[in-house]
């Protein structure tokens, strides 16, 4: 097999993991070759754990054999030690031939910085430029080619295409199977983001519950342009962060900042805060407000078989194919990805 055939199993070995299970971490694959015969994988399993090129060194029958192989890794190994140690310096130190990169790491602190060590170190390295890494970590590339957070739009509607059977009534939409795929979207964000008009309403929770997470909690994101919960904060205390043109708002409390730029400045001041990701699971205004501003990556929409009445809140209805539409329990779940060219929407 050649470099791009080694290369796409790599990244299949790293799609193992779930964007919940890595959460701001990359998903990555490596496996290691020698004399034409895949000797181990590996591949990221969970956030805080072994990366994927320390797991396939594991999974050798015999770790003497790493010496003089071949390595295929879908990202930049990283350079510096976060949680466990730097995988670049563990493959010098292994005695490896060659190592294979799909591509670079688009984080600053290990970009270039890791083939540049691996090469003075005696080892050959060649890049591919493969988009695998891309494909499977949208998120963490976003982030760090284009300095905001990756968004996520969210939105649940009945058969019909409603979001609500009145205004300013909560109404429950989706099964307990779409819940669950909710809370595991919620698990690979850094934050879920809110409009007041849907915190007054629901008074929602924004936690991952009903899947597991060796993770921080997403940090709860509210858009209160008026100051609507300036007397009602005192549900938003623990990690959660207010944005509001209300001056006086701002001034009282010490998680509550003022947005001079509209979305824009939001996700400019989440940046700031290392927030890779954001969902936003706003009503139908607040995800207009997204889509017309052109400020967002990806769009789901969970479709249930119910019917709500006609008197009820429409909802958005993209005018653009999905990318992907499944069964999800008694509901469709549909993904949307911005290509650039779309800005305009039906309501």
């Amino acid at each position: 097999m050649d470099d791009l055939t080694y290369m796409a199993l790599a990244a299949k070995v790293a799609a193992k993991a779930g964007p919940d299970e890595t959460y701001e971490n990359p998903r990555v694959g490596a496996i290691i070759v020698k004399n034409g015969q895949i000797l181990a994988t590996g591949y990221h399993h969970s956030f805080g754990a072994a990366h994927a090129e320390i797991n396939a060194f594991e999974n050798l029958r015999d770790q003497t054999d790493i010496v003089d192989s071949t390595m295929y890794v879908t990202l930049e190994p990283c350079f510096v030690t976060g949680k466990v140690g730097a995988c670049a310096l563990a493959i010098a130190q292994w005695g490896v031939k060659r190592v294979v990169v799909g591509s670079f790491d688009p984080n600053p602190d290990t970009h270039g910085r890791s083939v540049t060590f691996l090469r003075q170190a005696g080892i050959r390295v060649d890049v591919l430029g493969t988009e695998d890494s891309q494909i499977l970590n949208p998120g963490f590339y976003h982030y760090f080619e284009r300095h905001l957070p990756y968004v996520q739009l969210k939105l649940a509607e009945s058969a019909n295409h409603f979001v609500a059977s009145s205004q300013g009534q909560s109404t429950k939409i989706t099964d307990r199977l779409a819940d669950i795929d909710v809370h595991k979207e919620r698990a690979s964000k850094s934050a879920i983001l809110i409009g007041s008009e849907t915190m007054l309403i629901d008074q929602p929770n924004l936690t991952v519950r009903h899947v597991p997470i060796n993770h921080p909690q997403p940090l709860r994101v509210v858009i209160d342009r008026r100051g609507r919960l300036q007397n009602k904060m005192d549900r938003a205390t623990n990690n959660w962060l207010i944005f509001t043109t209300n001056t006086d708002f701002a001034k009282q409390y010490d998680n509550v900042l003022l947005m001079s730029h509209g979305l824009l400045s939001v996700l400019t001041s989440l940046a700031s805060k290392n927030i890779q990701s954001v969902m936003v699971e706003g009503g139908p205004s607040l995800i207009t407000a997204f889509l017309k501003a052109n400020l967002w990556q990806e769009f789901i929409v969970y479709t249930a078989d119910s019917i709500l009445s006609e008197d009820g809140v429409p909802s958005v209805q993209p005018l653009f194919n999905s990318v992907s539409s499944y069964r999800v329990g008694n509901t469709l779940k549909s993904r949307y990805l911005n290509d650039r060219s779309v800005s305009c929407l039906q309501e």
